[in-house]
């Protein structure tokens, strides 16, 4: 029996580029069941800039409450065995869908495919090129091949995930049952920096994944500061990782490992503030840190950080 795909979009302010994102989703080689759309409370002129496709979309509209809660929105008023999701201004290759179903047929037991993709900003090379060494052998349990296009990762891969993160909304596809098992998307980080990762984590603490070393997703980076946009993202995910620890929301064989990495996260956003001069910021960061587990040179930083943020005061 075959099994269907939805597709879940949320969108906030994008009239400039949905009909980009639908018109690539609406020329897949193989098409989607069906394209779930809910806008986010949009003030700009969405409506109509989607009524040419009216008739192909399932549209939902809710007041404005962030983007996790419009994603979850559109995935729980989906009808599909799998969800594919995609934000509202990114693009996929005419052969995305159909990458997927290759990789399905080759690993009919697997519940979540990612792909590989490139990003506006860098679109000289894929996002699994940027990967530090040993990342892709870590995630998969294999060397790389050129002619091999399809990799089972190894369980659980929230671990590499942790190291490098390449597995972005517009390339998931996961079963809805996958989805029902983590308890699906939680409202309260609707509005957090990297939000998405969350419900990304949970599902990479338990599923049976592959992956597709193929780009087939075009990322569209917007031009927001590139610091800026990384402490803000760093910020998120140290939430999230706290969060996940605090609610008791992954598998007890992983928390070790986790608490690990927030620890090593922590750190990385304690230096951000620093080399951003957020002084204060790097401070207050510095305290929940264990004291051991500060290098010479992070214990430097921190009585710069000190001085500089009483100056400043």
């Amino acid at each position: 029996m075959k099994e269907s795909i939805s597709v879940a979009i949320p969108v906030y302010n994008r009239a400039a580029w949905i009909s980009k994102t639908l018109d690539h989703i609406f020329e897949q080689s193989i098409p989607v069941d069906e394209v779930v759309l809910c806008d986010d409370g949009s003030t700009d002129n969405l409506e109509q800039a989607l009524e040419p496709y009216r008739s192909r979309v399932k549209l939902i509209q809710i007041e404005n409450s962030g983007p996790a809660i419009a994603r979850k929105t559109a995935i729980e008023n989906s009808q599909g065995d799998w969800i594919a999701l995609c934000d509202s201004d990114d693009f996929w290759r005419p052969d995305h869908i159909e990458s997927f179903l290759s990789a399905k047929a080759k690993f009919p037991e697997s519940n979540l495919y990612f792909a590989n993709f490139i990003t506006t900003d860098e679109p000289d090379h894929t996002k699994f090129e940027f990967a530090p060494e040993g990342w892709f052998e870590q995630l998969t349990g294999e060397l790389w091949r050129e002619s091999k296009h399809f990799y089972r990762c190894e369980q659980p891969f929230l671990r590499a995930l942790l190291e490098f993160q390449a597995c972005f909304q517009s390339c998931l596809l996961f079963k809805r049952e996958l989805y029902q098992a983590t308890g699906g998307i939680c409202k309260h980080v609707s509005r957090w920096p990297s939000e998405d990762f969350h419900l990304t984590a949970r599902m990479a603490a338990i599923s049976d994944g592959v992956i597709c070393t193929k780009q087939t997703v075009l990322i569209n980076k917007h031009g927001e500061n590139f610091s800026a946009e990384y402490v803000k993202n760093l910020e998120g995910e140290v939430s999230i990782l706290l969060d996940l620890l605090d609610q008791g929301l992954l598998p007890e064989t992983l928390l070790e490992m986790v608490e690990q990495q927030k620890d090593q996260f922590t750190k990385r956003l304690f230096r951000s503030y620093y080399w951003t001069s957020q002084f204060t910021k790097a401070v207050e960061l510095a305290r929940g840190i264990p004291g051991h587990s500060f290098s010479l040179r992070d214990r430097a930083r921190l009585a710069i950080a000190f001085v500089r943020g009483r100056l400043s005061l």
